[in-house]
């Protein structure tokens, strides 16, 4: 079992800062190695939001389907997968000192063993370090970004 946790500050408040990371239109901008993410259920947020989402590799693209399993606005939300490796995703959220965001991102994962389990799971915990290091760097940066240009 595979897990990452990294948690980093975000200047915008925390409602912000939770709409912007729920809104799955901008999940490729900031989710390391995402292709596509996108809506394969009428509802697209909250609680039973399914997604069909690809994540890229490096030599391979991997296929994912991924449900809101966990849901509480401005608290966290989690996506499990429901097609795919079995993996869970939470996002937890909470108002810093100074009114900024903290934003913590969990993710844990398994991979089957065998020919194919072998080598994906040495290909995903070479790239984890780099992954977390990239999603801390964009979503902050997208979220500060857009709450800077928001219309008042």
């Amino acid at each position: 079992m595979g897990h990452v946790e990294h948690s980093a500050i975000g200047h915008a408040p925390i409602d912000f800062a939770f709409e912007y990371t729920t809104d799955y239109r901008n999940v490729p901008r900031w989710m390391f190695g995402v292709s596509r993410f996108e809506p394969i259920t009428e509802q697209t947020i909250g609680l039973g939001a399914v997604f069909e989402t690809a994540v890229d590799l490096g030599p391979t693209e991997l296929p994912l389907h991924v449900e809101v399993t966990s849901w509480v606005e401005n608290e966290h939300f989690t996506l499990e997968t429901v097609k795919g490796i079995a993996a869970t995703c939470t996002w937890r959220f909470a108002v810093a000192e100074d009114g900024s965001t903290r934003i913590t991102g969990i993710v844990d994962y398994k991979i089957g063993g065998g020919l194919a389990g072998k080598p994906l799971d040495k290909l995903i915990q070479a790239i984890a370090g780099p992954a977390v290091r990239h999603v801390d760097k964009h979503l902050r940066g997208e979220i500060e970004a857009a709450y800077a240009h928001r219309s008042p």
